[in-house]
């Protein structure tokens, strides 16, 4: 072992012969999860959470590779010493060990308008209770599992920071702190290996580049200006203000990358960047990304999902309290979901706001009853648009700036939905119901179970709060929907020798208040019309002969049959693309036909009596087909 010395070396403690041993599990713990979306998530929520005022957290990633390495001749002065014990645990950690000459490609991760890593560096606040004051140096450096965040914190596990040296091939990092109390400006690095023999002894998989002294057997940070200069200009690092710097030594540079980390960026924390609260920027040799509120739009395509959610968040920030449809508030019961949320009078006249396409914004009161203490009034917010262009529900869940991406709902509505959580005490509840992620929150969690009344139901009312309002909001068919419970009640036909059956028959309504035909040719009741669909050679034809149709415009969909599901929605381009021109033949008479989308399109009869024939459909798949017209839904399957 290196001897005490107040001058910096890598130190490794040698175990106990009676110690348990027990190596770091955190590899095991990340390789669940996407190491970019891992890094970003966790370094960023501990800037959001250091957070000092109310002007925007900067964060920089700066990759430092090729030319802007590290030189070798620098190399020897921050890992001399550390080689040995790199090498008694290279089989362990599985990764290739830098050679001697080679540079150092690092990372540099640095917050700008944060606090630093206060709180006394030479002692242990759990075994000095005295002392109140906050000490994220202590809890940041020496504990894992363990962590001093407070409730309203994004960041409570105490396993975030450990995605620093999993992120480094050698599984180590230096990281340099100006706190903004005292203005000290603190160094130390950590290196997380496996338990193993070096010399005869056994040693702790913990070492640290650090000051040791007798005193108090703690890793003491570096604080010599020349020593601090010196690692400030080998790695870029800028350190004029407040705040933390880390910087991997040998990053993983097969899964991270500039364009990984800022679509990773843009997933996670789109909402605290169009807030305004957050500006990140990614650095990579000569490239630099900004993702800041004025330029996000230039990272996406106009149109797309991601620029359609970001409009969504926008509009939902400009939202005052008197905007939001505030639903009536529950009781002390179990909360669940049911229609008495909004009042019958207000009901149709925001379904009528929903289904013309227009924007709503919910304010959901809730109750968070914790065990033996009095019900805490706390409320969210739903943030609700319809979306026909959406194959399935998205759904995006923030809590305090931070997307908890991996929350599964099933919801048949194509509705894209913010649920935002400011709340103190909400935000307190689903922190406690959060996985050591912070990509999920369970109902199974120890704290929910255990410290809560109704834990369960008051996060299933949060969950399934959007998927709740978009089909009650959604609205209901007008008239009869001929397929409504195909999939419940269905049989097999034998295989129909005609070309036409009255079974492909589709009743198409008139006008709003109208009846449909129930004859089987043309005609109908009065006020009714009658399209008729028919299954030919490789597609399909939509015909008709009613004077009353001309100019009556409708829209029609086609897909192929599905196991399970809406086949509209679980269309896929690949299947076949209507917009191509190229796939589908198209032959019209008595109408014009205009593709919509790649499974849809929009029909205007010209002509009392009209026929379009579409054919380039695979003939061993099952068609479906329908026609739309005020409402009605109604469709058929071709066998």
């Amino acid at each position: 072992m290196p001897a005490m010395s107040r001058f910096p070396l890598w130190h490794f403690r040698a175990m106990d012969p009676g110690e348990v041993q027990v190596d770091p599990v955190h590899d095991e713990f990340f390789k669940a999860q996407d190491l970019a979306d891992a890094l970003v998530r966790e370094s960023i929520q501990n800037s959001l959470d250091a957070r000092r005022s109310r002007s925007p957290v900067r964060v920089r990633f700066r990759f430092a590779s090729g030319t802007h390495a590290l030189h070798p001749d620098a190399v020897r002065q921050y890992f001399d010493g550390l080689e040995p014990h790199l090498h008694a645990v290279a089989k362990t950690i599985h990764s290739d060990l830098p050679r001697p000459d080679e540079a150092v490609p690092y990372l540099l991760i640095e917050d700008f308008g944060t606090r630093g890593l206060t709180g006394d560096p030479y002692v242990d606040p759990e075994l000095t209770p005295s002392t109140d004051e906050r000490n994220d140096f202590f809890y940041f450096w020496r504990n894992v599992g363990r962590s001093n965040k407070g409730e309203i914190d994004r960041g409570r596990w105490g396993l975030g920071k450990a995605v620093f040296t999993v992120a480094s091939r050698i599984r180590t990092v230096f990281g340099i702190t100006r706190r903004a109390d005292d203005d000290r400006v603190l160094l130390l690095g950590q290196s997380v290996l496996k338990t193993h023999i070096l010399d005869g002894e056994r040693v702790y998989p913990y070492g640290f580049f650090a000051r040791h002294e007798k005193r108090n057997g703690l890793p003491l940070p570096i604080e010599d200006p020349m020593l601090l200069e010196r690692f400030a200009d080998d790695f870029g690092v800028d350190r004029t203000e407040a705040g933390l710097s880390v910087v991997v030594p040998y990053y993983r540079d097969d899964e991270l990358s500039l364009e990984r980390l800022t679509e990773s960026i843009l997933e996670q924390y789109f909402y605290p960047i169009l807030r305004g609260d957050l500006v990140v920027d990614v650095v990579d040799g000569a490239r630099t990304q900004r993702i800041a509120p004025d330029t996000i739009n230039q990272l996406f395509t106009a149109g797309s999902s991601v620029a359609r959610l970001c409009e969504l968040t926008r509009w939902s920030l400009a939202q005052q309290d008197e905007q939001r449809i505030v639903l009536a508030e529950r009781g002390t019961a179990a909360p669940k979901w049911d229609e008495s949320v909004i009042d019958t009078r207000d009901l149709a006249r925001l379904r009528e706001r929903f289904a013309s396409g227009e924007r709503l914004a919910f304010r959901v009161p809730i109750l968070v009853k914790r065990k033996r203490a009095r019900p805490a009034s706390a409320s969210f917010d739903v943030y609700l648009e319809q979306d026909d262009s959406l194959r399935k529900a998205e759904h995006h869940f923030i809590r305090r700036g931070i997307t908890i991406p991996d929350i599964r709902i099933s919801s048949d509505k194509p509705a894209r939905a913010l649920i935002v959580v400011d709340d103190h005490n909400l935000s307190t509840f689903l922190g406690d119901a959060e996985n050591p992620a912070h990509s999920d929150w369970s109902e199974r969690a120890d704290k929910i179970r255990t410290h809560y009344d109704h834990g369960a139901s008051t996060l299933r009312l949060v969950k399934n709060s959007a998927s709740f309002l978009a089909s009650l909001l959604a609205r209901p068919p007008v008239g009869r929907v001929r397929d409504f419970l195909a999939d419940v009640f269905s049989i097999e036909l034998p295989d129909e020798t005609a070309h036409e059956t009255a079974a492909a028959r589709i009743p198409v309504r008139a006008s709003a208040g109208g009846t449909s035909g129930h004859g089987t040719g043309s005609g109908g009741a009065p006020g009714g019309s009658r399209v008729t669909i028919a299954r030919v050679a490789g597609g399909f034809t939509i015909k008709a002969a009613d004077a009353a149709m001309i100019g009556r415009p409708l829209r029609g969909e086609v897909a192929y049959r599905v196991r399970a599901g809406n086949p509209f929605r679980k269309h896929s381009p690949f299947d076949f693309d209507l917009t191509s021109g190229s796939e589908i033949s198209v032959q019209m008479e008595g109408a014009s036909l205009r593709a919509t989308s790649v499974n849809a399109f929009d029909l205007v009869p010209t002509a009392a009596k009209f026929q379009i024939s579409m054919k380039g459909f695979d003939p061993r798949r099952d068609l479906v087909v329908r026609v739309i017209d005020a409402g009605d839904a109604a469709e058929t399957e071709l066998h």
